[in-house]
């Protein structure tokens, strides 16, 4: 008996979760002594190469084909930019903190769709978003801790990293989990390129593996994670995130012996809970449109 699609694109999304965080503990070693551009383009560049049977197999028109190449590009742009940020970031926080501040990303989609799509945002939709933002502060606690530049990479990545997930849901309307992986390491690889020469250091035998290791895992992350959203509404798959603080906090402690402090997991929770009630009222938003233009028959 098959699954219900639904339930599918949670499991796709939970392995994701799982793999990512095992994707943290690979690039976190050659991060203490790699450029931040550098370890961009040779993340990018061996996940790249794990999808060179792939495209094999499909064949290069099946497995790059698209009509919305602009798309693609604009996200993988993007995504350049937050993976480099996130480089800097790894090897001078935990990856807890890591993890917490990253469920920021719901709350940076509602202030960008009210501020550049002109979206219609009501009061509770705000203040689900001023609380999120407390349980950022209550993270980082400025003026109780130090705020370091590990944590302003984290907070500037965040939007960068939603803004490639939503242009990705919306290319997964068209194109093959394999089609949006494909083209985000073609693109990655391209524009990182040129800063990865300019600020190159030639890594150890021991990096390599690691990129290796971080290369496969990777990519598998992304396709599981894509897969995900095209059987199930991203509204349904926002809490299977909050595991991936667990995974990496495991990880960080029992490998790295990183012991993030309780109000970690304090403003993680205030966080997620503030997340998921903006992803709850934007779901609500989509069913309300949905029904209105229903309503409004094919003559409107």
């Amino acid at each position: 008996m098959a699954l219900p699609p639904n339930l599918r694109g949670i499991l796709w999304v939970g392995l994701s979760g799982v793999v990512f965080a095992l994707l943290n503990v690979f690039t976190l070693i050659p991060s203490q002594h790699l450029n931040p551009y550098v370890m961009a383009f040779l993340r990018y560049l061996f996940g790249a190469m794990f999808l060179l049977p792939l495209v094999i197999r499909l064949g290069p028109y099946r497995s790059l084909h698209t009509n919305r190449i602009g798309l693609h590009i604009s996200r993988g742009a993007l995504h350049t930019i937050g993976i480099v940020l996130w480089f800097v970031a790894l090897p001078l926080t935990t990856l807890a903190e890591i993890t917490a501040l990253g469920f920021t990303g719901p709350i940076f989609v509602t202030i960008g769709a009210a501020l550049f799509l002109g979206e219609d945002v009501r009061l509770r939709r705000w203040l689900a978003v001023i609380v999120g933002f407390i349980g950022a502060m209550i993270i980082i606690r400025p003026g109780f801790s130090a705020l370091h530049i590990g944590v302003i990479c984290i907070l500037v990545s965040t939007p960068i990293f939603s803004a490639s997930n939503l242009i990705s849901k919306a290319l997964a309307r068209t194109d093959s989990a394999n089609t949006i992986v494909i083209w985000q390491n073609i693109v990655i690889v391209a524009f990182g390129l040129p800063f990865a020469i300019w600020f190159w250091q030639t890594p150890s035998w021991t990096d390599l593996a690691w990129f290796v290791a971080a290369g496969a895992a990777g990519t598998l992350g992304h396709i599981c994670q894509q897969r995900g959203y095209q059987l199930a509404d991203i509204t349904l798959l926002q809490p299977i995130g909050f595991l991936s603080l667990i995974w990496n906090t495991l990880l960080g402690y029992f490998l790295f012996f990183q012991s993030p402090d309780v109000w970690t997991f304090v403003g993680a929770a205030v966080i997620f809970a503030s997340a998921m009630y903006i992803s709850h009222r934007e779901a609500v938003r989509r069913a309300q449109i949905k029904t209105a233009d229903t309503k409004a028959g094919p003559e409107a």
